[in-house]
């Protein structure tokens, strides 16, 4: 997998990469021709030195001073194979049913649709696995390498910023003209296309017509007026946020207790990452209940506020540390999966990836905090504690607030004014 950067260059160094080969299928060295049995004649007579006779230009090399061929890539063996790797899309039946049917024939181009949590960048992966697969003598290990994030013909465009860049979508554009590096199938995969308002128009000749070796996966939350054209050129496919029954049952499977699987569920909002962090994380009761509290210590002034802002702040961090935790695994992982198909294809853009996600776990982390006071203030206005008009204000304020984040707001910034406008609404 390769994942760009900024500046329109591969971050994983893709000009370096080379054709992968799960065989080396050099030519078999020729064999000594197998002697006649001398004639009557012959073996009476004197035997004479032989003549050497010099190698004619583009001749074989006899086989006893060819250099023996390298072994063929490790594979692994003792590992059960992965399967389907659609059957690991959860809580999306519907979703999986039309990816199953669109791998006997595939389109040009698909949107996923659905909002975040739902497991669309995992899903498009898995879809890519499968396509890969399926034209390939080693569909095994087209899949792993998919699953891993870490196939030569698996690219991934993450947004940089608020928005994909324009030079993000040329790059895109060209990536689908080259050939695939190690098969016959690429698939290119465009995350958050629904912020992509200048770079929408870039990308539709390529969307609409790529090269037939070529398939676009673009991932959406919504289709917005700017992407309207771009989506009417794409096969939908849409994602449904997950229930806490799904995110529990996936979390059990995982082999998370019962009771922890139920809280972090309730607590992810229907995001599978976040669920996933939230059932590791022993202190994530501790940080609701701060956030609870964090209201009680507004009195209308600047200090307060900042002091709120501070707390909440901490807990984002303290929200960080299972993820990094996770990411020592990936990059040991990484490594493993380089020595193992001699390919460190996406490993230099991992280090880029893992800080975008400590971005979105903190930013996860405070969106759940505005949920937990969001649901205080509502707790508080159907008791009578709070009156109508003062928790219509202060959800107004937890609403701003979360939409400043989702566009990437400075986190302390938006969380200064959401704490100055709670500190001065009314009971």
């Amino acid at each position: 997998m390769a994942t760009t950067s900024g500046d329109g260059s591969d971050s994983d160094g893709s000009a370096e990469q080379a054709e992968l080969s799960l065989f080396d299928l050099g030519d078999t060295p020729p064999q000594p021709p197998v002697p006649e049995p001398p004639s009557e004649s012959q073996s009476e007579r004197p035997k004479e030195p032989p003549v050497p006779v010099p190698a004619a230009a583009g001749a074989p090399v006899p086989a006893t001073a060819s250099p023996a061929p390298p072994p063929p890539a490790a594979t692994p063996d003792d590992e059960p194979p992965v399967g389907n790797l659609l059957d690991g899309i959860v809580g999306q039946a519907a979703a999986v049913d039309r990816l199953q049917a669109a791998l006997a024939s595939p389109l040009p181009a698909y949107l996923f649709v659905g909002p975040a949590g739902a497991g669309l960048r995992g899903a498009a992966c898995r879809f890519a696995g499968e396509l890969l697969a399926a034209r390939s003598p080693t569909p095994e290990r087209e899949r792993r390498l998919a699953l891993a994030e870490q196939h030569p013909d698996l690219l991934v465009f993450d947004r940089v910023g608020a928005a994909m860049t324009a030079e993000q979508a040329r790059e895109a554009v060209r990536a689908a003209a080259a050939a695939p590096v190690a098969g016959q199938q690429k698939v290119i995969v465009l995350c958050d296309v629904d912020r992509a308002a200048l770079s929408a128009p870039i990308l539709l000749k390529s969307v609409e017509e790529p090269p037939p070796s070529s398939v676009f996966v673009l991932l959406a939350e919504e289709v917005n007026r700017s992407m309207e054209t771009l989506a009417s050129r794409c096969a939908r496919v849409d994602f449904e946020a997950l229930g806490d029954a799904d995110l529990q049952a996936l979390l059990v499977a995982e082999g998370i207790e019962h009771g922890r699987a139920s809280f972090a569920a309730a607590a992810a909002g229907g995001s599978i990452d976040r669920a996933r962090l939230l059932a590791s994380d022993d202190d994530a009761a501790v940080r609701i209940e701060t956030w609870r509290g964090l209201r009680g210590s507004l009195d209308g002034t600047a200090s307060a506020a900042m002091a709120a802002v501070d707390a909440a702040l901490d807990a984002a961090e303290q929200a960080a540390a299972p993820l990094e935790a996770r990411h020592e695994s990936e990059r040991a992982a990484a490594d493993e999966q380089a020595e193992l198909y001699g390919t460190n294809v996406g490993r230099s853009s991992l280090d880029e990836r893992h800080r975008r996600e400590l971005r979105r776990v903190r930013t996860d982390e405070i969106t759940m905090g505005l949920a937990v006071l969001a649901s205080q203030i509502r707790e508080e206005s159907g008791n009578g504690v709070l009156h109508a008009a003062a928790a219509a204000g202060q959800l107004d304020a937890i609403g701003d607030a979360a939409e400043a984040l989702r566009f990437n707001a400075n986190q302390r910034l938006a969380l200064s004014c959401l704490f100055i406008r709670l500190g001065h609404s009314g009971p």
